[in-house]
């Protein structure tokens, strides 16, 4: 009986200070105002489009990025169904073909507003 008692004081205690450690953490983090954007470059896109959106959806309801830029590195891909599909999904992201993500790219790194960590 004594055993049950300590396993479960062991447990309570876990999961309050885990509890504490959520709170905290949520706390602490929303605080922190950022404006992240995330670039992927992404090849044969077209293929894995479903498990794709998936992703995309996840990292955007788990973070709150301002913008997720995807640029499809095949040429080959039809961009136009890619972008139909990620419109009609739940993800707010922008699709450019290698023509559109390049000169994207170029103007990215020549704005003096914006810093590399």
């Amino acid at each position: 009986m004594f055993i049950l008692q300590v396993i479960c004081v062991v447990i309570f205690v876990y999961g309050i200070l885990s509890l504490a450690q959520d709170i905290v953490n949520e706390v602490t983090y929303k605080k922190v105002s950022h404006n992240m954007k995330i670039i992927v470059f992404v090849k044969e896109l077209e293929e894995n489009i479903e498990q794709f959106i998936v992703e995309l959806y996840n990292i955007k309801k788990s973070n709150s990025y301002k913008q997720i830029v995807v640029i499809d590195l095949n040429r080959n891909d039809n961009i136009d169904k890619i972008k139909t599909r990620l419109l009609n999904s739940e993800v707010n992201v922008d699709v450019l073909s290698f023509e559109e993500g390049k000169e994207y790219m170029l103007n990215l790194l020549q704005n003096e507003n914006i810093s590399f960590l």
